[in-house]
């Protein structure tokens, strides 16, 4: 069996103006307490980074270089989550000083010892939505291992051309004989289950005893005759780019870009809820470049550096830092859902569910494939 991999970003852009690329399938605490302002005579040398698609686009580090005088050797990761932390894990002490992991692979690699301690107190974390700076995934026995700085959301993404807001503001629309082979998935198990986990009013979506998750397969079932496609990135974006579909389950990272080449797609976080994707920066436990790390950690959780990230032509995406938010342009923020900060915080926030890996990893994947073989 193939195991399908859990990024739900590996694209370029939307269909126009950007390419569409396929998926590949103890710090000591190192306190940086006060506001960090270098010059390349205080912090020269190298941080070397893994990361997701998005850091290597001009001008987006140029900044951190200039004021710390660190620069970076910069590798994007095309994989999963998974190859990404096992690569910091066997590679040589410094090969990666920090990754950018899905923060639902976090807790694992607390536990295997590979990720360094962070000092709170050194990151803006009040400036962060609250949800996101006390992010379950990140924290371990009150310390801290990574800090998220980039996620987003799994509802649905519709062809708002054919449907209204009020359409799609339950599940239920899924599942409407209407649209039956109209809706498109793409193939990853954790984010497409998340939710149909919450639409079954599962508060904890990945957290379910044998009857939940019994339940859980019993919608796929009857999903499934909706569904017209399951594919990869690519495949799915110019399907409905195309017309074919009209439905998926999906965010801002699909919507947003289609949305601002001029097709007809809007998403939202349906009544029962939805699932985040998330991408958090965190240092090597054995690396010898432990100082430069933690810069590197600090610049790309500040607000200049977030409100680039947020419209990188790899795929957009929302950030954690309010004041990043604050300095989007009103058409992006419109896009990201940031026009109103308090609301997106005390509304749109809390109708979401971390995405984790469930204990019984191997049943979700079990199931999953059954859903996309029956």
């Amino acid at each position: 069996m193939t195991k399908p991999k859990e990024k739900p970003f590996r694209m370029t852009g939307s269909i126009t103006r950007r390419s569409i690329l396929t998926r590949a399938g103890a710090f000591g605490a190192v306190s940086l307490a006060a506001p960090f302002v270098a010059t390349p005579a205080r912090a020269a040398g190298t941080v070397n980074v893994l990361a997701f698609g998005g850091y290597e686009e001009p001008g987006m580090l140029d900044a951190f270089t200039e004021s710390t005088g660190i620069a970076v050797n910069l590798k994007i990761h095309d994989g999963s989550d998974e190859e990404m932390i096992a690569l910091m894990q066997s590679s040589e002490p410094g090969t990666f000083d920090v990754i950018t992991p899905t923060s639902a692979y976090i807790p694992k690699a607390i536990e295997d010892g590979i990720l360094a301690e962070l000092d709170p107190d050194s990151f803006p974390l009040d400036d962060y939505f609250k949800l996101i700076a006390e992010w379950p995934p990140v924290w371990k026995d009150g310390k801290l291992y990574a800090i998220v700085n980039r996620f987003g959301y799994y509802g649905i993404t519709y062809n708002h051309d054919k449907f209204s807001e009020a359409d799609v503001s339950s599940y239920d629309i899924l599942f409407d004989p209407a649209v039956k082979g109209r809706v498109a998935l793409f193939d990853w198990f954790l984010p497409n289950m998340g939710c149909m986990s919450k639409y079954n009013g599962n508060p904890l979506p990945y957290d379910l005893d044998t009857a939940a998750f019994g339940a859980l397969t019993d919608t796929l079932t009857r999903l499934r005759p909706q569904v017209g496609l399951v594919g990869n990135t690519s495949q799915v974006i110019q399907a409905m780019a195309g017309g074919s579909y009209d439905l998926a389950i999906a965010g801002e990272w699909v919507q947003a870009g289609m949305f601002d080449d001029g097709l007809p797609f809007k998403a939202l976080v349906p009544e029962q809820g939805g699932v985040t994707w998330d991408q958090a920066v965190c240092v090597s436990a054995t690396t010898p470049n432990k100082d430069n790390a933690a810069k590197f950690v600090q610049h790309v959780t500040g607000p200049d550096f977030q409100a680039k990230l947020a419209v990188a032509k790899t795929y957009y995406s929302m950030v954690p830092n309010k004041n990043a938010a604050l300095k989007l342009p009103n058409d992006k923020r419109a896009l990201l859902n940031l026009s109103d900060i308090d609301k997106f915080d005390e509304v749109f926030m809390a109708n979401l569910s971390p995405r984790k890996d469930p204990a019984n990893r191997g049943d979700w994947l079990n199931a999953w494939e059954a859903f996309k073989n029956t």
